[in-house]
């Protein structure tokens, strides 16, 4: 009983606090989509999305046969490393665009990416 009595007086403040509270803010926040495109070969442009929230960054590359996970930190300063899939992803984030490289496929990639809100 006493159990059920501390969460009930703990749920109003996590309540109040809200999920808005728990996120933070970074001056890189938002949507950011654009393409990766490879430079040569055999390989085609991949659909890229991403969301920052303060310095957490999540997103998906599409490529034509799969879609990889995009999983990384962004600094204050922009500079940004992440895994795509399991391989290096690093690249720069400045005002609203953001430039990045990756190697996958046997082939090398450049990103580019805008914000969208």
């Amino acid at each position: 009983m006493q159990r059920l009595f501390r969460i009930a007086m703990v749920v109003p403040f996590l309540l109040i606090a809200g999920p808005s509270e728990s996120r933070a803010e970074g001056p890189f926040n938002g949507e950011w989509s654009g393409s990766a495109a490879a430079a040569g070969g055999r390989c085609r442009p991949a659909v890229v999305t991403l969301t920052v929230s303060g310095k957490a960054v999540t997103g998906e590359a599409r490529f034509e046969s799969e879609s990889l996970g995009i999983h990384g930190t962004v600094r204050e300063d922009g500079g940004f490393g992440a895994t795509i899939g399991f391989q290096h992803l690093v690249g720069k984030f400045t005002d609203n665009a953001f430039e990045g490289t990756f190697n996958i496929f046997n082939c090398t990639w450049k990103m580019s990416l805008t914000r969208t809100r």
